[in-house]
C-alpha cells in the first residue's frame, strides 16, 4: 500500500469545510417551531437556534408565572426541534462519514 496522495486529501478537506458552510448557510435559512399550554404561546426559532419570534395569547397575560413557564417550554420545544433539523442537514452533508451531534457541540449549538 502506498501512501495517500497529499493533493487528494486537500482536495477531500477542501470539499469538507465547503459542505459545513452550505449546512451553515443552510441552518440560517431553517425555522424550527415550538408552543406551549395549548398554543397559548408560540415561538420559533432558527436553525441557528436564535429567537425569531414569540407569541402570547393575551388572555393567559394576567398570571404572569404561568406565562414565563409556558414561554420557557415552548422556546426548549421549538430549540430541540431545531437541533434536530440541524442534525439532520449536517448528516445529509456529511453522507454519513461524521458524527453530526460534533459537528453541533462545534458551532456550539449541541447539547
Amino acid at each position: 500500500m502506498g501512501m495517500p496522495n497529499l493533493g487528494d486529501m486537500m482536495k477531500q478537506i477542501q470539499k469538507a469545510g465547503e459542505k459545513m458552510q452550505d449546512v451553515q448557510n443552510q441552518l440560517e435559512k431553517l425555522v424550527a417551531h415550538g408552543e406551549s399550554g395549548g398554543g397559548m404561546v408560540k415561538v420559533s426559532v432558527s436553525g441557528k437556534q436564535k429567537l425569531l419570534s414569540l407569541r402570547i395569547d393575551p388572555e393567559i397575560m394576567d398570571d404572569a408565572e404561568m406565562v414565563q413557564d409556558l414561554v420557557i417550554a415552548a422556546v426548549n420545544n421549538a430549540l430541540d426541534a431545531s437541533a434536530a433539523l440541524a442534525q439532520e442537514e449536517i448528516s445529509k452533508a456529511a453522507g454519513g462519514m461524521i458524527n453530526p451531534a460534533d459537528i453541533l457541540k462545534n458551532m456550539n449549538l449541541g447539547k
